[in-house]
């Protein structure tokens, strides 16, 4: 080292470049990054960043915390023991955050007259890197902060003049004034004449001094970004032209150690660049586009503060803007990615509820209705994704149940419809009896959806998405037992108007395949009589539709007798020569006049309890269930009592108490729903009561 330069004693400074070591009081140091020795050559300056080997340090570490260190410090300034504290932290790396920040503003010194006094912008990327790294450790501190961020700023633009443009922060703001990169990159987007896209106008809006970002904005940035690029396209889609300014960029850096004021690098080529910070015009728009996007997220952003587990849940995906569920980011992707699959290549899909729920990343109870709230929220979901199903509560259908079919169509916002308009809820009742009378004889004919569909079609007052959201819930009521049962306790609520086209789709729906089963014509007959029309009006119906009742067919060739008189030709019909069979008619309507006055039960007020039948008086006085006959209650107790009969079984007790076995589940099923609003009974090969219903059950028994 070279000795006295006739101003003091002590060596000519030098740089210690990174990785070098170097002994220093007995301290080895060597991650190199400062300057050692007794002056600077030439222009002095500030020495503040000096490390002065003639200075005396001390035996042992003394104020860790820089309690004693001046605002403005300087090696030559500090205490021998503070000296040794500092000599210490740049052995260890620079790395303990505990360190009293002065002594980290003394390396900083170094670093700020490496790069603007001695020009090393060779050397800008490792020192750009090292103040990041220290930024990790002290950025808390609200001075070093500052200081540094202006001094990547600027290292950044040494070190690569054609930087790109800088990434989206919530951390943009640099004190008060823009950082220089945004500038920078700006004032090229000025100097081009090209609008600034969504990207530009969030750095701009994100880098002003006075913005100021609330929680909604800081804990939920990502979605923030992808919310502003949607609503920004929306407001401005050919970008956001701004005229650039007269002024130009002034790219100036005020060190922290004091050494010469600024350092002015206007003369580079950024000084022709228009500057961003003298254009004020759009700002308000873009300020109140901002806050209008962080209040969509904010009920979002405070299920995340409360759980912030739940960011990747379908209750997180509930509450987030529609468009951002659907714009195929990774932000709310899973659950319409899940809910896509289960269409597969098609528009409609029909699923069990529970593979639905699974879809959404939902919980739901094994059996039973779901609640309302529940139903309600995942409407909610599906019409934010664009999808509508069926049975929706929400349209005036029945809720969903846990173990039921619900039917998925893609519609736009879920298919939304005035479920409380008169026209709608006369169409739903149309709907309701058409579907349980194509059903009536235990199948259904595609002529007969098709003359379903064709009503609704026809149903004045109701439009397109309306008619869609029908046919859906028809297909629903065709498919799903628990439904028809639901569907016919509603029908007495229905109007005049809405009556009669009830009917007559009904018998439609009967004749549209040319044939009227026996339960067809049972089914056509109890509605009429239910919903108070003659059954005169029905036959004429079946007349004039030239409707074939099924009934035995010859399958052997006709063989005549000589000498048997062949009777006279009948005249032909007016039907087209389709014979009805009035006979067979009539004893269909006598052996179902018991069937026909339940159901007309339905339809009515409740009579007062004198008025009830005799059978329900023995009932109760045989402490079974209320409202229902004899056989039918012994049936239902044993189901209660025993948990439950194979199917086998089940028939056997039925056929004993002289009972139908499906009619028995239906007539009890009924009952269950005048009392519970829910079917009580359950199963295919095994014949059960619904567990939820139990000991409800049980307390019916004890009440009667």
């Amino acid at each position: 080292m070279a000795t006295d330069n006739g101003r003091g004693k002590g060596p000519l400074a030098i740089w210690v470049s990174a990785g070098e070591s170097v002994r220093v009081a007995g301290v080895t140091i060597q991650s190199g990054m400062f300057y050692l020795g007794g002056y600077f050559l030439g222009n002095a300056g500030v020495e503040n960043c000096l490390v002065d080997p003639t200075c005396q340090v001390g035996s042992v570490r003394g104020d860790p915390e820089g309690k004693t260190l001046p605002y403005w410090p300087s090696y030559r300034s500090i205490s021998p023991g503070t000296r040794r504290t500092y000599l210490e932290w740049l052995a260890g790396g620079r790395n303990d955050p505990s360190i009293g920040i002065g002594y980290v503003f003394i390396f900083f010194y170094g670093l700020e007259r490496r790069l603007f006094v001695d020009e090393a912008r060779n050397e800008a990327p490792a020192m750009a890197a090292e103040v990041r790294r220290l930024l990790t450790v002290y950025g808390q501190n609200h001075s070093f902060n500052g200081y540094a961020l202006r001094f990547l700023g600027v290292a950044d633009l040494m070190a690569n003049p054609d930087t790109s443009r800088p990434t989206l922060s919530p951390d943009l703001r640099n004190g008060y004034e823009m950082p220089l990169s945004v500038r920078v990159h700006l004032g090229r987007k000025l100097g081009s004449k090209l609008p600034f896209d969504s990207t530009d106008a969030l750095l701009w809006t994100l880098s002003l001094p006075d913005t100021q970002l609330r929680t909604a904005a800081t804990r939920c940035f990502e979605e923030l970004t992808e919310l502003w690029h949607l609503r920004f396209a929306s407001r401005y889609p050919d970008g956001l032209k701004v005229n650039p300014p007269k002024t130009k960029l002034k790219v100036e850096y005020r060190a922290a150690s004091g050494f010469g004021g600024r350092v002015d690098l206007s003369d580079s080529e950024f000084g022709a660049l228009p500057d961003i910070a003298a254009v004020s015009a759009p700002i308000e728009g873009l300020r109140g586009l901002l806050n209008a996007c962080t209040d969509e997220l904010a009920s979002y952003s405070r299920l995340l503060g409360k759980k912030p587990e739940a960011k990747d849940t379908v209750e997180a995906a509930f509450l987030l803007p529609k468009e951002i569920l659907t714009s195929g980011s990774a932000t709310g992707t899973a659950a319409l990615k899940r809910v896509d699959d289960l269409f597969g290549d098609h528009k409609i899909a029909g699923v069990k509820v529970t593979r639905l729920a699974q879809a959404l990343g939902m919980e739901i109870p094994s059996k039973g209705k779901l609640s309302a709230g529940l139903g309600n929220q995942i409407g909610a979901l599906m019409d934010k994704l664009d999808v509508g199903f069926e049975p929706d509560r929400r349209y005036g259908s029945r809720g969903l149940e846990a173990d039921g079919y619900v039917l998925l169509f893609k519609a736009r916002d879920g298919a939304p419809v005035d479920g409380e308009s008169s026209a709608y809820g006369a169409a739903r009742a149309m709907v309701e009896v058409a579907a349980l009378a194509a059903l009536s004889d235990g199948k259904v004919e595609p002529t007969e959806f098709e003359s379903i569909k064709a009503d609704i079609r026809s149903f004045p007052g109701v439009g397109g998405v309306e008619h869609g959201r029908l046919m859906a819930y028809a297909s629903t009521l065709l498919r799903d037992p628990a439904a028809q049962q639901s569907a016919i306790k509603r029908l007495g609520s229905i109007g005049a108007d809405a009556r009669a086209s009830a009917v007559r789709a009904a018998t439609s729906a009967v004749l549209a395949d040319g044939h009227a089963a026996p339960d067809e014509v049972k089914f056509l007959e109890r509605l009429y009589k239910a919903l108070g029309y003659p059954l005169e009006e029905l036959y004429s119906a079946l007349h004039r539709g030239a409707v074939a009742l099924d009934e035995p067919v010859a399958v052997a060739p006709e063989t005549r007798a000589t000498g048997i008189p062949i009777p006279a030709k009948p005249a032909a019909s007016r039907s087209g020569g389709v014979r009805i069979d009035h006979g067979r008619l009539e004893r269909i309507r006598s052996e179902t006049t018991a069937v026909s006055e339940l159901l007309a039960g339905i339809f009515v007020e409740e009579e007062p309890p004198a008025a009830l039948p005799q059978v329900r008086e023995l009932v109760a006085t045989e402490g079974k269930f209320v409202g229902l006959d004899g056989a039918h209650a012994r049936l239902l107790a044993l189901l209660v009592e025993c948990g439950g009969l194979d199917r086998e079984a089940f028939e056997g007790e039925a056929r004993n108490l002289r009972l139908l076995p499906d009619g028995a589940i239906e007539t009890i099923n009924e009952w269950g729903f005048d009392r519970f609003d829910e079917p009580v009974v359950d199963g295919d090969e095994r014949v059960s009561v619904v567990e939820q219903l139990r000991d409800k059950l049980q307390q019916a028994r004890v009440e009667a």
